[in-house]
């Protein structure tokens, strides 16, 4: 059986997602019709219009699902979209188009190809190619039989004639063309940006990357921040700390007449990475093609800000690293990580450029949803940036936002089933040394579950608020308290009033883990159905809250609740203990 990736398994997942809103929106025959749809725009990048035109995918297509002609090749198509990650394309698939290939090029397809088809050909023959690709994209894993890679091969053989490369083909599979959208989407400037220098810049290339050496005013780091705004720090660990401390230090210095012309030597400078680096010794410009600013940006930030004050002076130089990537995207998230990782950096925040995690930001965007890898990421951004997406989900932004932490927290105290990492240790979430990032990823997360998880932890946060401001209030003695508290709680605020104020308020994630133990793994209902109904049925949330209660006097513990709701055997010992009751309750109906 071929082993899928998490990645992969993830990229699968939106690619579903997107390709079922494809199919509902142009109201396209099959799935099939929207996945060529959707290559030609996401891979190919044209516009829907172009996208369609491509396609001749129905009855009679002869194999051939769609026609590309491009700077005058032409480039036969067959798609194929497996539901399973893991399913190999049938060598009869393969057959076929070969047979229909034939079939056009003895132009013995009139009688029996589709209009499509036929309109696709016209246009071939009004003009003579310089070649013919036969490519085979595949969304899943599983490559191409034996013989079909015989049979192709002896097609391009047999038509290529005396200019032996005339025909030739491709195959594609899911981990290409995530490769090819991961390169087009990866969270960065999508341009090439021309940075003019006053001195040639020291280069050296080491391994398979360049580096390049420069300073660059700190006026032309501020317009260039006024131009991209937080485009240009996307891949950046760090967000905006505000004017205080080092950044304090940094706009005094930038603003001051006396200092500016030190700040080069004062500062750590920026790094940026780039796809790949031109230098222009003519004109002296370095041209980098879809740049991102990994380190430094706190610098910019506050030269910006100290251009719009008009306090910034124009002695103010900083120097600039360029490291080319050649849109290796595992080194360019490790240069993210390792640039900074010399000084203390949330571990969020470092693994928010991991590709696992960009993956997962698109896989939730095609189900409406925007993942803000970076704490403080929304609030760093400009008035047109959270305008765009909002226009992209089409509603506030604020309703339609995961941070990666809190959705992290609540996936592992549910849907990975340890809610002592995600209380007591969140920060091993996000490290491999020591911690369990790799295995979080690798324990079947989805875009799906994680939205789920972290919407069932938001529900569950809620009532916990909502006990919060209900114990705030004043009351005359106790009996006042606890009739306040039972309109919350029922009859069990009885049992539980001496333990509720210190229990409730950090109960959150053990009262999310045991809604996710019970209702889905003992009782099997189906998570997003347990959500819909929590939404409307609070009182069940209040009882998870009382069965942790029940559980722990049953267990005659003495430890404190700060403690023992930190505790992973506590949770299992609950469980245990509540398990048989549950099969005895009546079942409310899930939505």
């Amino acid at each position: 059986m071929i082993q899928v990736p998490e990645i992969l398994k993830l990229f699968k997942e939106q690619l579903t997602n997107e390709i079922a809103g494809i199919v509902h929106t142009h109201g396209f025959k099959n799935e099939g019709y929207g996945f060529a749809h959707w290559y030609f725009k996401h891979v190919r990048k044209m516009t829907d219009i172009e996208a369609s035109e491509q396609i001749c995918d129905g009855s009679s297509d002869l194999g051939i699902d769609a026609i590309e002609i491009h700077e005058e090749e032409v480039i036969f198509y067959q798609f194929k979209n497996p539901k399973a990650s893991d399913k190999t394309v049938a060598a009869g698939d393969i057959d076929k188009m070969i047979s229909g290939l034939e079939l056009v090029l003895s132009q013995a397809h009139e009688k029996i190809a589709n209009a499509e088809l036929l309109s696709r050909l016209e246009e071939i023959y009004s003009f003579t190619p310089t070649g013919y690709r036969i490519c085979i994209v595949c969304s899943s894993m599983g490559g191409l039989p034996d013989e079909a890679e015989v049979k192709l091969k002896n097609f391009c053989h047999k038509h290529s004639g005396a200019a032996k490369n005339l025909f030739r083909w491709d195959f594609y599979n899911l981990n290409d063309i995530h490769n090819s959208f991961y390169s087009a989407n990866l969270p960065t400037l999508d341009a090439t940006l021309d940075i003019p220098l006053s001195k040639t810049p020291y280069m050296t290339r080491i391994g398979e990357h360049e580096t390049y050496l420069f300073d660059l005013s700190g006026s032309f780091l501020a317009q260039l921040y006024e131009d991209h705004g937080e485009g240009i720090l996307q891949q950046n660990v760090r967000m905006f700390e505000g004017d205080r401390g080092t950044n304090l230090a940094i706009a005094q210095t930038a603003s001051s007449p006396n200092e500016a012309k030190d700040f080069f030597h004062y500062n750590n400078g920026i790094s940026i990475i780039c796809d790949n680096a031109v230098h222009k010794p003519f004109n002296n410009e370095l041209a980098l093609e879809r740049p991102q600013i990994v380190n430094g940006g706190q610098t910019v930030r506050i030269l910006h800000k100290c251009m719009v004050d008009g306090n910034l002076q124009d002695d103010v130089h900083a120097s600039v690293r360029v490291i080319t990537t050649s849109r290796n995207k595992e080194f360019a998230s490790n240069v993210a990580v390792n640039l900074n990782n010399q000084t203390r950096v949330d571990s969020t925040f470092l693994r928010s450029n991991d590709p696992r995690i960009v993956q997962l930001y698109h896989s939730l965007s095609t189900q409406g949803y925007f993942l803000e890898r970076r704490a403080g990421e929304l609030d760093a951004m400009l008035p047109d940036e959270i305008g765009e997406l909002e226009k992209r989900y089409g509603s506030p932004l604020a309703d339609r936002v995961i941070p990666l932490k809190d959705g992290m927290q609540a996936y592992v105290a549910s849907f990975y089933g340890d809610p002592q990492l995600a209380k007591k240790d969140p920060a091993k979430i996000f490290t491999d040394e020591g911690g369990s990032f790799s295995k979080v990823l690798q324990s079947g997360l989805t875009a799906d579950n994680f939205r789920i998880a972290y919407s069932l932890s938001r529900l569950v946060a809620h009532q916990v608020d909502s006990f919060k401001k209900i114990k705030r209030k004043h009351y005359s003695d106790a009996d006042d308290r606890k009739n306040a508290y039972a309109k919350s709680f029922g009859s069990a605020v009885t049992a539980h009033f001496p333990e509720i104020d210190a229990a409730v308020p950090q109960i959150t994630v053990f009262a999310l883990a045991l809604l996710y133990e019970k209702y889905v793994k003992t009782l099997k209902y189906e998570p997003g159905k347990v959500n819909d109904t929590l939404a409307l049925r609070s009182d069940l949330i209040w009882d998870s809250f009382s069965d942790i209660m029940s559980a722990k006097q049953s267990l005659d513990l003495e430890k404190s609740w700060p403690t023992l709701l930190k505790s992973g055997v506590f949770f299992r010992d609950v469980v245990a203990e509540l398990t048989s009751t549950w099969q005895d309750i009546d079942v409310p109906e899930m939505q």
